[in-house]
C-alpha cells in the first residue's frame, strides 16, 4: 500500500546522516503526476519542485516539510457526479533527496520516495506523520439520507475489496473494487440508488469487515437540501439538513455624496408659431429628486439557514469535519448544485444524555454575489 501523504496536516521527512566533510546542503527534487506510477503520461508530469536546505553547524542531516507544498496541485470540483471529482483528489508525489558539496557535485546516491498525496488532514491525537489508511473514507458508521436518493459511499482502493448494500439479511446488490495503480481512482464512490438499502458491509484487508448503517428518511413539509463537503479523509461526505429553511439577503455598497447645485442651468425651447430656437438660464438652484448621496459597487450575498431535524449522536464527528471543511455544496430540491461556505464559527456538541433530541442548525453564505460580477 501507498504511504499517503494528507496534504492539510504537516508531513516531515529527515535526511540520511551523510559523513562527508564537503557536505554543504541537501537538495530535494519533486515531481507531481497522475496515472499510474512509472507508466509515461501526458503530460509527463503536473508540477516539479526544488528546494534547496542547508545544514547547521555539527549537523548531517536536515528536515522537509511536504505536505504545505501539494495542495495547489490537487482540485476539488462536484457537478453532481462523484466520480468525475475522484479523478483530481489523488496524485503521486515522488522526491529525490541528494546530499551535495557546495559547487553541486552530488555526494553518494540519492534517495527516492513516492507518496499518494490527498487533501485530507490529521487529528492533534494522531501524533506526527500519521499515514493510517482508511477503509471506507468515512468516520461515523451511520449515515441519514433522503429516501429517493442515491446513496454514495467513499472506499479507499487499495484496502477495500467488496462493498455489499443490504436490505435486512438479504444482499441487494454487491460491487468488487479493483485497484489499478492509477491515482484517479484511489479514492472510489460505490453508489445504489435501491431504496430498500439500510446497512453496508465494506470488506477490507482481504478478510476484516465494516458495517455502516443507512437510515432513508422521508420529509413530507420541508424541500431537504443535501450537503456535500470534503470531510477529514479527502474525499466528499453527504450529510442532509431535513428541516425548515430560510433564506435571508445582505447588502454591500459604497457611497459617496456629489455636488447637485447647478449655477447656471440653460435649457432650450422653440417658440410658437418660430423655429428660432431660444435659451433661458436658471441660476443658483438644484434638483430636490437628485441624489446628493450616490451608491455605487452594491450586490449582495445570499445566506441560508438550515436544520437538520433529528440526528444521531454518533453523526457528531461527521458535522466537526463539515465546520473544518473547505469545499461545501448544497444541493436544494430541484438539483441546483451551489457552491457555499460555513459562516458557523463556533459548534457545540449535543447528546443525547444532555440534549434528549439532537438538532443542528447551521448557517451557509453562497459563494457567489447576487449580482454577477466574475470578470
Amino acid at each position: 500500500m501507498s504511504t499517503i501523504l494528507r496534504t492539510r496536516s504537516p508531513y516531515f521527512i529527515r535526511t540520511a546522516d551523510e559523513s562527508d566533510a564537503d557536505l554543504s546542503y541537501f537538495q530535494l527534487n519533486i515531481t507531481i503526476n497522475t496515472g499510474v506510477l512509472g507508466v509515461a503520461q501526458c503530460p509527463t508530469n503536473l508540477g516539479t519542485i526544488a528546494l534547496k536546505k542547508r545544514i547547521l553547524p555539527n549537523e548531517t542531516s536536515v528536515t522537509f516539510e511536504l505536505s504545505e507544498l501539494f495542495n495547489d496541485y490537487i482540485e476539488q470540483t462536484f457537478n453532481g457526479n462523484y466520480s468525475t471529482s475522484a479523478n483530481t483528489q489523488s496524485l503521486w508525489a515522488s522526491t529525490n533527496i541528494t546530499a551535495r558539496k557546495a559547487d553541486g557535485t552530488t555526494i553518494g546516491s540519492a534517495v527516492l520516495a513516492d507518496y499518494l498525496i490527498q487533501e485530507g488532514y490529521n487529528l492533534f491525537k494522531d501524533g506526527v506523520n500519521y499515514v493510517t489508511e482508511p477503509e471506507a473514507m468515512l468516520t461515523a458508521n451511520y449515515i441519514q439520507i433522503a429516501r429517493t436518493d442515491t446513496l454514495n459511499i467513499p472506499v479507499n482502493a487499495e484496502r477495500v475489496n467488496s462493498v455489499v448494500f443490504k436490505a435486512g439479511q438479504v444482499t441487494i446488490g454487491t460491487t468488487n473494487i479493483t485497484d489499478t495503480g492509477d491515482a484517479d481512482q484511489k479514492i472510489q464512490y460505490i453508489s445504489s440508488a435501491n431504496t430498500g438499502v439500510d446497512s453496508v458491509v465494506i470488506t477490507y484487508d482481504t478478510t476484516s469487515t465494516r458495517t455502516i448503517t443507512v437510515d432513508r428518511l422521508t420529509e413530507c413539509k420541508y424541500s431537504p437540501f443535501k450537503c456535500v463537503f470534503l470531510n477529514r479523509w479527502g474525499a466528499l461526505q453527504d450529510l442532509y439538513f431535513f428541516k425548515k429553511s430560510t433564506e435571508s439577503l445582505e447588502s454591500s455598497k459604497e457611497s459617496f455624496n456629489k455636488s447637485i447645485f447647478a449655477a447656471n442651468t440653460v435649457s432650450y425651447g422653440f417658440p410658437i408659431g418660430s423655429q428660432t430656437c431660444t435659451a433661458s438660464s436658471t441660476y443658483n438652484t438644484y434638483s430636490t429628486t437628485a441624489h446628493a448621496s450616490s451608491t455605487f459597487n452594491t450586490n449582495a450575498k445570499e445566506t441560508l439557514e438550515l436544520n437538520t431535524g433529528f440526528v444521531k449522536e454518533s453523526m457528531n464527528e461527521s458535522f466537526k469535519e463539515l465546520l473544518v471543511s473547505e469545499y461545501i455544496w448544497l444541493v436544494d430540491s430541484s438539483d441546483n448544485i451551489l457552491p457555499v461556505t460555513l459562516k458557523d464559527s463556533a459548534f457545540t456538541t449535543k447528546t443525547g444524555l444532555n440534549d434528549k433530541m439532537i438538532n443542528y442548525t447551521m448557517q451557509f453564505e453562497k459563494s457567489f454575489d447576487l449580482i454577477n460580477n466574475i470578470r
